[in-house]
């Protein structure tokens, strides 16, 4: 699949997250690791547009900053979307896009053995061909299974896509993603990182056409030097971050996954997991191409972002009465033009001159609106 069909390809994923900080040898996990924990759920639906994250909120705190994964202010980070990503250095080392060198964690001085094979990212040399041309900065962490792997920004694919990222806490509006999974969306201010699973399929004329099943933890702090997978119970390999990310292509979807982050001397400092996963069945899986419940479809996807001296009407500027840090978008729909506010973690909040314009508007579940005649 290219980089550009999986921009485009659906995800729905579990990244819900049990935060667990102990001091645990490996083998202690893996005596454990089959404890049961609620049951998730993975689906594969129609090659359009998903923005993931789990455990979203339609209100979130209101922090422009990025998250950081770096714990010394020696080391460099660049914003992908709206993570801070550890990079070898703060310059690029191409441009057009941008595209920076992952800073990789620290080497492992403990046994490792019983947590299976080495998977880690292994050395390369980026290249301008390898990236679509929606992306507009990544970060290129090596080679997994001979392939160059990036995490990178893109521009969402829709005006709706962009507001969406910014009321669930990614304030860049572009959705991030990397090469075996896109897009994660929302906020991503974390102290865990983003770890999740996901399983996408694209499909034409109803046939599966192509298949990716990813076990990824993104976001992971610098002090991280071994991601650890176990699969229904048994390890299975491990990796060294490489810009805080871990990233791993399983050939089929196991019944039940375990992530678990340890320090350099083998103590853990995250877990994620375990959690017991299946398909949905046919019947109950719908489409989407939005964060928003399935029944709900953008009236349009035309638009833009816009800044307080942008507001095409004086009525429509004393009415929104723009404050530092709002973000405010311009949505044509059939008819007319609406503004979309989004002030902090408030409700996002429409504007129209037009009464009749916002009553025929199909807006998302939640949204309130004023109008002016």
């Amino acid at each position: 699949m290219t980089l550009d069909e999986k921009i485009r390809s659906t995800l729905e994923g579990t990244a819900s997250t049990v935060a667990y900080v102990a001091a645990t040898s490996p083998d202690e996990i893996k005596r454990r690791g089959r404890r049961r924990r609620a049951r998730r759920r993975v689906a594969w639906t129609v090659p359009v547009v998903m923005i993931v994250l789990g455990a979203l909120a339609v209100t979130v705190p209101f922090d422009p900053n990025p998250r950081s994964p770096a714990t010394s202010p020696d080391i460099d980070t660049v914003e992908v979307a709206d993570l801070a990503v550890a990079v070898t250095d703060s310059d690029p080392v191409s441009t057009d896009p941008d595209v920076w060198l992952g800073l990789r964690g620290p080497s492992p001085s403990f046994d490792t053995s019983e947590l299976g094979p080495d998977l880690s990212f292994t050395t390369g040399e980026p290249s301008a061909g390898d990236l679509d041309d929606r992306v507009v900065r990544a970060v290129y962490l090596g080679e997994l299974e001979g392939e160059p792997f990036y995490i990178y920004a893109a521009p969402a694919p829709s005006i709706w896509d962009r507001i969406f990222e910014v009321v669930y806490g990614n304030f860049s509006g572009d959705v991030l993603g990397t090469s075996l999974n896109c897009c994660s969306g929302g906020d991503m201010d974390h102290d865990e990182g983003l770890p999740g699973f996901s399983h996408s399929t694209s499909s034409e004329d109803g046939v599966v056409t192509s298949e990716v099943i990813t076990a990824e933890w993104l976001g992971l702090s610098t002090d991280v030097s071994v991601v650890a997978y176990q699969l229904e119970g048994n390890f299975i390999g491990w990796q060294t971050p490489v810009g805080g990310v871990a990233s791993l292509r399983l050939d089929e979807l196991p019944e039940e996954y375990l992530a678990v982050a340890f320090d350099a001397v083998g103590r853990e400092v995250q877990r994620f997991g375990p959690i017991e996963l299946e398909p949905i069945p046919e019947a109950e899986q719908f489409e989407t191409s939005s964060l928003l419940e399935a029944e709900w479809a953008p009236m349009s996807s035309e638009g833009s972002e816009i800044q307080p001296d942008d507001i095409p009407t004086d009525q429509l500027r004393e009415a929104i009465s723009a404050q530092p840090g709002d973000r405010l978008f311009l949505v044509s729909v059939d008819g007319g033009q609406l503004i979309v506010l989004v002030r902090g973690n408030e409700t996002p909040l429409v504007y129209s001159e037009s009464c009749d314009l916002v009553a025929s508007a199909d807006l998302p579940p939640g949204w309130d609106s004023i109008c002016l005649d």
